[in-house]
């Protein structure tokens, strides 16, 4: 009779545990986001001129690289690197 009800703790325990887990990743559209809106401001651009790659994992967390196309001051290289929580650390320029 024990048993039974060990293993539906354990059980929870288990869904408990992966729930927590997963949650503590960051939203992948939130990131896009956040780096959307970060080139748009550093280039002077709109949104629907910039092209992003998708979501790599980094040492410190992620990593989204893209380019903005900002007309005749031509294409922008960047990447957008972010802290394990999701938080924006920095938004870097590729120079030339």
């Amino acid at each position: 009779m024990r048993t039974p009800a060990l293993l539906l703790a354990a059980s929870l325990g288990l869904v408990l545990t992966s729930h927590a887990v997963a949650s503590d990743r960051p939203d992948p559209g939130k990131l896009t986001n956040r780096c959307l809106d970060a080139a748009a401001k550093k280039f002077d651009v709109k949104n629907d001129y910039i092209q992003l790659q998708p979501i790599q994992a980094a040492d410190a967390g992620y990593s989204i690289t893209g380019t903005a196309d900002a007309g005749m001051d031509g294409k922008k290289n960047f990447s957008c690197q972010f802290d394990k929580k999701g938080k924006l650390a920095n938004l870097v320029p590729e120079g030339k």
